[in-house]
Order: C-alpha cells, then structure tokens, then sequence
C-alpha cells in the first residue's frame, strides 16, 4: 500500500475547513514520470498533490487539478511537513521546485516554513474597506483577476480578512492561500493573522527580512478516498 494522506491546511479555528492536499510517499525505485503526475493530480481534483521522492533529501514536486505543476505552494508544503511528522519523520527542508525551503513543527502543532516571497505566483492584491465587504463577496470585483482581495479586520493586531480567485488560470475561490498572503506580509511590512476564505482559515507570516517570509499555520489530516488509494496502486503497483 502507498503511504498517502489527505491534508487540510490551514484550518481554521475550529480545526476544520482549510486548503486541502494529497501527500504521497512515492515507493522507492518507481519509475512514475511528471507527465503521469500530473495526468493523475488532473483527474483525482484535488487543488494541490504533492509526490514525495525522497523523505531523507526532502524532495517533492507539486501538481494542481487544473494541469499545472507548482514550483512553490504554501498549503501543499505545510501539508506535506504534517504528513512526514505521521511517519516519523521531521523534515527541516523540502526541496520543491523552487528551491530549498526551510520547515519546522511546532510542539502546539503549528507547520512553519521560510522562503523568499517571490517565489510566490505574481498575486495581486486588492484592499477593501471593511472586512464585512469581503464577507459578503461572491466574487472579484470587476477588472480583477489573479487577486487577493483583503481588509483589515483589527489593524493593530495585525488581522487581516482576505479571499482570493484566479479565473483566468481555470481557479476557483483559494479557501487559503499561503503565498499570496507572503506577499502582502513583504507589502504591508509586518506579520499578519490572515482569516483566509469563506470559512476563516487561519494563515500566520512573520517578514525574516525583504526576501524571506515565514509561512505557518496548523493542519488536520484524514485517509483518503479509496479511489484515490485505487489510483494510486495502479500508477504505482500496477506498472
């Protein structure tokens, strides 16, 4: 059977809700390509998959549900540092695509990493006047695209209310996105609280310098679906 779990992070104050991605310890020796990969990121949906090739070096490549790889994600990083800590395993760097980027666990259960904020897809950010405006969006206002749209909630606590869409790349409403909130932190110049989604998932950053930014915030995980692990035994076992 493949090592696989279903990861939400990112929940929120209840412990529930947040960004959900399937982590997968690839067996070693497999010959799986990142056309397959990504084939079967493209057809399981869920928004973030990460395929862990190596546990000891921490190296991983991340594929969407809508036929893109990842260089670098928030979530699908966090998840898989909670996913390791199931096994035993206390990574302090994954190396995705992007680049090495350092990651700790918390006692309390909090997931940290550090990276420099570029690395994060060209976000852009749209500040409202009132966090009940965000609340109630059904959308991005209009001319917007590839946008967080934020407010703050308690200025100085550092609190923001963010939601964030990406139609044009075929992405629906982002429950909590943990990059485009790195790079408000470097904007704003300060650590935020970010209530990210519909549901309030709770996203913390921390500016290391004018580069780096930590990215934390807790996760919750859960078996997956036996058609994913059905997937995933003919990729893997199946060949």
């Amino acid at each position: 059977m493949i090592n696989c779990w279903l990861v939400r992070a990112f929940v929120n104050a209840e412990g529930a809700h947040g960004n959900p991605a399937l982590v997968v310890v690839e067996p070693e020796g497999n010959s799986v390509t990142a056309v397959q990969r990504q084939e079967l990121a493209t057809r399981l949906g869920v928004p973030a998959n990460v395929f862990v090739q190596d546990t000891t070096a921490g190296r991983v490549s991340i594929h969407s549900n809508y036929g893109q790889s990842i260089r670098f994600g928030g979530h699908p990083l966090l998840a898989t540092v909670e996913a390791l800590h199931r096994i035993g395993k206390v990574p302090k760097e994954l190396v995705p695509d992007a680049g090495p980027v350092s990651c700790r666990r918390d006692e309390d259960g909090t997931v940290w990493l550090t990276a420099p904020a570029r690395w994060s897809k060209p976000w852009r950010h749209y500040q409202m006047e009132s966090a009940a405006e965000i609340d109630a969006l059904t959308g991005l206002p209009e001319g917007e695209d590839f946008t967080q749209v934020w407010a703050w909630e308690d200025q100085e606590a550092g609190r923001v209310r963010a939601r964030l869409w990406a139609p044009r790349i075929g992405k629906g409403e982002d429950e909590a996105c943990g990059s485009a909130s790195m790079l408000l932190t470097l904007k704003l110049g300060r650590g935020l609280e970010v209530l990210h989604g519909r549901h309030r998932a709770i996203i913390r950053t921390r500016p290391v310098d004018d580069v780096q930014v930590e990215l934390g915030g807790r996760c919750a995980v859960e078996p997956p679906g036996e058609d994913v692990r059905a997937a995933l035994d003919e990729l893997y076992i199946g060949r």
